[in-house]
């Protein structure tokens, strides 16, 4: 239904457009037609875009269907399980790898544009074979995770806390990659070295904060961040419909080995990094595309954090980031590691490579072409706690 309304729409302003242009050439002459154009049709996809938007954001996210999360889950090899936060959120995540009562367990965290599932399939035989639990929540607003419209980053540990408390853990590790790394942290920091043993990031960004204290890049994501509670920026979830459902153009992840520099070296040596994030797009907004308006485009959320990474007290670090990485920059990853190796009574794993996978750097071992034999960042955590 939301694809079918995109297309008319998007048809139906396509005609606006087109009919103005040649209503303006006829009543006028070129001179004067030129300039109404070029101000006149930017000024009518804004508003057609926003209005649609408008439309968008008050139709309401499609409600959570505990069966359809299970049985999507039970098909990507992992146990579908939720939370239900004080606030009425639900808060979904998947549990996977190893069902040892005894085993350790790490917390992966997921990037923009994917969801729970896309940490299940890249780390489920992985898990398995180094006897660790692991848990995969969807953040707000991806795959079947309510929305939580406002949030900081540092607001995620709270769902965390009541998933802990649900699955009885009390010691654990922390993984992310990518977006999913500012969560990490947060949940370092939030946590402590007492019940957080272990922290790492996957090709890491860093806050606005710190980006303009050292005047670092701050471009980790590419796309727009625009506060959707504003009426004015509604074309968010024109944007999010254009990514996610749009026909030809939607799944994005079709088209990533374009829009990177990395791209076609992932898509000739690792395809299956690309089919598995399209895939997994589509669990992305299961139940609309809203989440994603409201969430991945949140400038807030992106930005700002809500939190210092100076302040994280953990005992066990591994900051993994790649020089010709084009979505998050090296520098970040950088000053990431100087930061945890220059603290006392921490112990490190921090790694920096250039082998053309970019952003996808450290994923040679996980997903459909899992290797035991090569070395990935949860082996590496594993290894950190237990030394």
């Amino acid at each position: 239904m939301a694809r079918a309304a995109f297309v008319i729409f998007s048809a139906l302003l396509g005609i606006v457009v087109v009919v103005f242009v040649a209503e303006i050439f006829q009543a006028y002459s070129f001179l004067w037609a030129l300039p109404l154009v070029l101000v006149g049709v930017p000024a009518i996809l804004s508003v057609g875009v926003v209005l649609y938007g408008l439309v968008r954001k008050s139709q309401p996210y499609r409600a959570f269907d505990p069966a359809e999360q299970a049985s999507n889950a039970q098909a990507l090899g992992a146990e579908g399980r939720y939370i239900t936060m004080p606030d009425g959120r639900v808060v979904e995540y998947l549990v996977y790898g190893s069902k040892d009562p005894d085993a350790k367990v790490i917390v992966q965290i997921h990037g923009a544009s994917s969801s729970a599932g896309w940490m299940c399939r890249m780390n489920g035989p992985l898990l398995q074979s180094l006897n660790v639990k692991g848990i995969a929540p969807s953040l707000p607003g991806y795959g079947f995770s309510d929305i939580h419209i406002g949030r900081l980053v540092r607001d995620f540990p709270k769902d965390l806390e009541v998933i802990l408390e649900a699955e009885a853990v009390d010691a654990f590790m922390v993984e992310g990659v990518s977006l999913g790394t500012s969560h990490a942290m947060a949940v370092a920091w939030h946590f402590g070295r007492e019940r957080c043993v272990g922290l790492g990031l996957n090709v890491p960004y860093l806050s606005e904060a710190i980006c303009r204290e050292f005047d670092f890049r701050h471009d980790a994501d590419k796309l727009p961040k625009a506060d959707a509670r504003h009426w004015y920026q509604a074309w968010n979830f024109y944007v999010a419909d254009l990514m996610f459902i749009a026909p030809v153009i939607s799944p994005l992840a079709r088209w990533m080995h374009r829009l990177l520099a990395e791209g076609p070296k992932v898509l000739a040596e690792r395809p299956w990094v690309f089919e598995t994030l399209a895939e997994d797009h589509l669990r992305v907004v299961v139940r609309g595309t809203q989440g994603q308006a409201f969430d991945q485009y949140s400038y807030e959320m992106n930005a700002l954090w809500g939190f210092d990474p100076r302040e994280i007290d953990v005992a066990n670090v591994a900051v993994w980031y790649a020089l010709d990485d084009s979505a998050c920059p090296p520098q970040h990853g950088e000053w990431l590691a100087a930061l945890f190796e220059s603290k006392a009574r921490v112990r490190t794993d921090n790694r920096v490579e250039e082998l053309g996978y970019g952003h996808f750097t450290y994923m040679p071992a996980c997903g459909p072409a899992f290797k035991a034999s090569e070395r990935t960042l949860s082996k590496a955590l594993v290894d950190l706690v237990e030394a």
